[in-house]
């Protein structure tokens, strides 16, 4: 039997499958890819309603962590709701001391699809986190407001060397365009028709960046990888017309 590539999920728990780490391994299982996780908190929630979090310690984290390096060495790591910045160039700082090979997608979560605020970054903290540590970036549009402001997404590649994948499925056209932003002035836009189903379909992000992990796992190009993740969301929207979704095979679309 063909070897997978490891990927790991670096994330909170859903109870409600949509999102989060759970999310995250069923889509590296449609991938052929072996799914490995580490929990940053467990949510109280289910697709359209969320109650609480509650955030594990980063020595709790990093003993998931320091576990996994025992065994195994993920070819690309997703990292998905966390605490805090800090908490986050924590558990940076201990990828790139144990595993410095690995390619590192964040996918900024910064409100629950339902309405729950986690963080408000800043952009001074953004310019001492990325350069380095991280290869891709996955915000939404709000999300890219948030973070990077009025300044131009390919200044931000180029200064953060880092690429950045700006989603386009807040657009309220009957097309969606997700924008790949890459270090040296390339720019890539991946564009399709909405179909039909839920577009606030829960758990959409996490669904795209661990589509894009694993891809980049299985040694696809940057670029191709964010084209076939984006085909593969909308599939996974519109399996069903409600706020979950069915996980498609990548293969068959």
């Amino acid at each position: 039997m063909k070897k997978r590539p490891y990927v790991l999920s670096i994330a909170g728990f859903d109870p409600s499958g949509g999102a989060g780490i759970a999310a995250d391994i069923k889509t590296f299982e449609q991938h052929k890819v072996y799914g490995l996780s580490v929990v940053t908190a467990v949510t109280y929630q289910h697709e359209s309603h969320f109650e609480d979090v509650k955030w594990l310690s980063i020595q709790e984290i990093r003993q998931q962590l320091d576990v996994l390096k025992l065994q195994y060495q993920p070819r690309c790591i997703k990292i998905g709701l966390v605490e805090s910045f800090e908490r986050l160039v924590q558990i940076l700082q201990w990828i790139k001391w144990n595993w410095p090979e690995a390619v590192v997608i964040w996918d900024p979560i910064l409100k629950a699809s339902a309405g729950f605020p986690f963080h408000n970054p800043q952009q001074a903290q953004l310019q001492q986190l990325i350069p380095g540590s991280i290869q891709l970036i996955t915000p939404n549009i709000p999300e890219c407001q948030q973070l990077f402001g009025d300044i131009d997404t390919q200044q931000i590649a180029n200064d953060y060397h880092c690429a950045i994948l700006v989603k386009g499925g807040h657009s309220t056209t009957d097309h969606v365009t997700d924008l790949l932003v890459q270090p040296g002035e390339s720019k890539t836009e991946i564009t399709s028709q909405k179909v039909s189903g839920d577009w606030q379909k829960h758990g959409t992000g996490c669904v795209l960046s661990a589509a894009i992990a694993a891809q980049v796992a299985n040694e696809v190009p940057l670029a191709v990888a964010c084209e076939k993740a984006h085909h593969y969301v909308k599939q996974f929207i519109s399996s069903d017309e409600g706020l979950l979704g069915f996980h498609p095979n990548p293969h068959e679309l």
